[in-house]
């Protein structure tokens, strides 16, 4: 059964990553690749092993999805910039009789009210643009170490009088030791196509290969991780040339390391007592594409976020720091319908 999952796994990461190739903006519905949940945001927006996953991780990786997540429901509300909200809500039920898990999911990101002119500028109204996602999720355990998990989406996009469906996919598998405190875990992200196209033009979805490692400290109260994003691309960062040569002059070359070091994020996870963890992040691959030349960074691919666990509920707040300007706020709430 596992060689069966695995081989699978490598059929649709083969023929995937032999077409999504995209860099940038250039994939459509790229609000799959936001990060849903402010656990995953607060470590640096991508991480596939969290030891201790909330539901709303199971975006991140469907293996993370297990049976401590039974009869709980996840509400999750991002904020990235005036007008433009996101919503992800979740409910997961564990088959004892089946010893599997299943979750139900559904996103929807709005992005406000827009003006809508023709050609010469002429007024013809206000529209409304937003993306929606309802997904199907399942996992299950092979020996006492090993999960793996599938995730089913309908996604659609519309954007005034242009609208768009598809389907998508994600697979993932976790390794997880509870004596060494370690987990390991692997995603292929968004496998799917268009079924119907904005113009008659089909566009690539934005694919994605993660692989992680988490590890808590046996004699320390912290856990630290570092995700890999994009593994099947090397070159992942989007370069303007035309937009640095006409306001700087010159385009600096991308470096071996430069490429290299953009795949990784990184993130720790603090635990004060058994009620509240305070979690940091870093991705590099946002702070580099997002540094302005000349401009003082900040805080530009950081965040950082705090979690507070009480008898029924769990509670998440999580910033993450795109501009000096710009940063995107999270809101969870998990609640356990069953003591």
């Amino acid at each position: 059964m596992f060689k069966r999952i695995l081989s699978f796994l490598f059929l649709c990461i083969a023929l995937n990553s032999a077409s999504a190739q995209t860099l940038g903006g250039s994939s459509i519905y790229s609000f799959l690749k936001l990060n849903a949940s402010p656990q995953s945001g607060s470590l640096g927006g991508r991480n596939v092993s969290a030891i201790r996953s909330e539901l709303g991780m199971l975006n991140e990786n469907p293996a993370l999805l297990s049976k401590t997540h039974h009869a709980q429901v996840s509400a999750n509300f991002n904020f990235l910039a005036p007008g433009i909200t996101g919503f992800y809500g979740l409910g997961a039920y564990h088959v004892e009789k089946r010893d599997i898990n299943l979750a139900l999911g559904v996103m929807h990101v709005q992005y406000g009210q827009q003006d809508q002119t023709d050609a010469s500028g002429n007024s013809l109204g206000v529209f409304r643009a937003f993306d929606q996602m309802i997904s199907v999720s399942a996992s299950g355990t092979y020996s006492k170490k090993w999960q793996y998990g599938v995730t089913l989406k309908a996604v659609q996009s519309a954007y005034g009088p242009y609208r768009s469906l598809g389907l998508a996919g994600d697979v993932g598998l976790s390794y997880w030791d509870e004596e060494k405190k370690f987990r390991a875990g692997f995603s292929s992200r968004n496998m799917g196509s268009q079924l119907t196209t904005y113009a008659g033009k089909g566009e690539d979805l934005p694919f994605d290969l993660v692989l992680g490692i988490s590890k808590e400290l046996e004699k320390a109260p912290i856990r630290f991780s570092i995700t890999a994003q994009r593994i099947h691309q090397f070159d992942i960062l989007y370069n303007d040339t035309l937009f640095t040569n006409e306001n700087y002059g010159v385009s600096n070359p991308k470096s071996f390391l430069g490429k290299l070091i953009s795949h990784f994020v990184l993130g720790t996870e603090l635990l004060v007592g058994d009620k509240i963890t305070v979690s940091a992040g870093y991705n590099i691959l946002r702070s580099q594409e997002l540094r302005i030349r000349n401009i003082a960074s900040g805080l530009t691919g950081f965040s950082y976020g705090i979690q507070l666990k009480l008898k029924r509920f769990d509670f998440n707040l999580a910033r993450s720091q795109y501009l000096s300007s710009l940063s995107l706020n999270q809101v969870s709430i998990n609640m356990k319908l069953k003591p």
